[in-house]
C-alpha cells in the first residue's frame, strides 16, 4: 500500500483530496502491472538443479534444456540412493501445472505430478504418481516437495 502524505493548510483540511486517491490508485495500478510483468510460467523457469529434503531424504533434481531430467533421493541415515533419469514434459496451459517425466529406464512407468513456481528461485512439486489418472490434482500438507534453486542451468547439468 502507498501512504502519501500532502500538505495541509492551516484550516487542516486536505489540498487536492481527489490527489491522493488518484496517487494511490495509480500506485497500485503500477505495482500490479510490475507484478504481472515477471512471467514465472515459462519452460525456462524449471532449468537447473533444484534441492530440497522430504521425509529424512535428500532432494536433487536437474532438468535440462533438452527436457532431459535427473531425479537423485538420498536416504539420511543409511546413504543409500535412489536415481532416476527421464524426459520430462510441462503443460504451462494448465493449471495446476502437470509435470510429466517419461522413459525413465529405471521404472516400467513414468511418474506423473503437478509443480508450482513460487519464486524464480523456489518451486514445489507434488508426490509422484506412477499412472497420469491418478496424478495429483492439488497440493496436499505432507506430500510436498519443496524445492531451492542451486544453478540456473546455463550449462549441461548431469
Amino acid at each position: 500500500m502507498i501512504i502519501i502524505a500532502l500538505t495541509r493548510n492551516k484550516l487542516g483540511s486536505s489540498c487536492f483530496p481527489w490527489l491522493k486517491l488518484a496517487i494511490a490508485f495509480l500506485g497500485n495500478l503500477f505495482c500490479l502491472l510490475l507484478a504481472s510483468c515477471t512471467d514465472l510460467n515459462k519452460e525456462a523457469s524449471i532449468y537447473g538443479r533444484w534441492q530440497g529434503t522430504y521425509s529424512n531424504k535428500e532432494l536433487s533434481f536437474i532438468f535440462n534444456r533438452d527436457k532431459t531430467c535427473l531425479l537423485k533421493f538420498v536416504e539420511k541415515k543409511s546413504n543409500m540412493i535412489d536415481t532416476f533419469n527421464g524426459k520430462y514434459e510441462l503443460d504451462f496451459s494448465k493449471k495446476p501445472i502437470p509435470l510429466t517425466i517419461r522413459n525413465i529406464p529405471q521404472l516400467s512407468h513414468g511418474l506423473y505430478s503437478i509443480v508450482q513456481f513460487i519464486s524464480h528461485d523456489s518451486i514445489r512439486i507434488a508426490g509422484f504418481s506412477p499412472k497420469w489418472r491418478l496424478r495429483p490434482v492439488s497440493f496436499e500438507t505432507g506430500k510436498i516437495f519443496n524445492l531451492k534453486r542451486i544453478s540456473s542451468g546455463n550449462e549441461r547439468l548431469n
